[in-house]
């Protein structure tokens, strides 16, 4: 059997996920050249490529990461942990009615595990539909280790219900795509950028870059998002506020590179 792979030596990106590699303050800026074909050897298992597919999505690398996880389940095709991975890329990249086939189906095999049902819970609050997003995350919360992060997303669904007009018909609710954040440090303190990065990513959400404001002269926390992310950044919003003062939402026509949100810490987080 062979898999599409990269032209970086599968034995090097193993090495350093090993060696625990990991990012330091500002992003590296990994050269990646097309694709070639490989053939399994000893050390190429599901884990192993799982554990790749978590070292490019941490690095924002998508398309690789994707690769990686699917690697993983043609390995192993019953697997929790890649397969709950690749269903995240897919709701990530806007195609929320493919991550929520994935996650349903990750559900029915394994009825126990928390992770599936919050994250299908999640995407059906993107979808809109916050019925169904109301029971996944209340099941989630009944599972062992599901509790804290599901009773905060079902805080945003139930916050999503009071908002609707009771008088008022049902309106069908347009899926918004996950957005991927930049995260710039405002406050010139060392690494802070790095760790609310593993934070932000703790909830599922992708964060595209970190980098410098020039000067360090940002008072004010702030969250800035494009059109069609508003919920997503109240998401943000709300899930940072655990550790503070809730940011100030901001809305901008965009902000190019990509990105759909832009989170600008300031001195108020020294």
């Amino acid at each position: 059997m062979t898999l599409r792979w990269f032209r970086l030596p599968v034995w090097w990106l193993l090495a350093c996920l090993l060696q625990g590699c990991t990012a330091t303050h500002v992003t590296p800026q990994w050269q990646v050249q097309g694709v070639q074909r490989i053939s399994h050897s000893a050390g190429q298992n599901a884990a192993t490529y799982f554990e790749l597919g978590k070292f490019y999505q941490a690095r924002g690398q998508l398309v690789l990461a994707a690769e990686a996880f699917a690697a993983s389940i043609a390995l192993d095709p019953q697997q929790l942990a890649a397969r709950n991975a690749l269903a995240v890329l897919d709701a990530r990249q806007g195609r929320l009615e493919q991550a929520a086939t994935a996650l349903l189906v990750l559900v029915r095999d394994y009825p126990e595990a928390a992770q599936p049902l919050n994250n299908l819970g999640y995407v059906y609050y993107l979808q809109g539909e916050l019925a169904q997003a109301s029971s996944m995350l209340e099941q989630a919360m009944a599972r062992a280790g599901g509790t804290a992060l599901a009773r905060n997303n079902l805080q945003l669904v139930q916050a999503a219900q009071l908002a609707l007009v009771p008088a008022a018909p049902a309106v069908a609710v347009a899926p918004e795509a996950l957005a991927e954040i930049e995260i710039i440090n405002g406050n010139g303190i060392r690494g802070m950028a790095a760790q609310v990065r593993v934070r932000v990513q703790a909830r599922g959400m992708a964060v595209s870059r970190l980098r410098n404001q020039p000067g360090f002269r940002q008072e004010r926390s702030q969250i800035l998002y494009a059109p069609g992310h508003a919920r997503q950044a109240d998401a943000l919003r709300q899930a940072l506020a655990q550790r503070g003062e809730a940011m100030q939402l901001v809305a901008v026509a965009g902000l190019g590179r990509s990105a759909g949100i832009r989170l600008i810490l300031g001195r108020d987080q020294a």
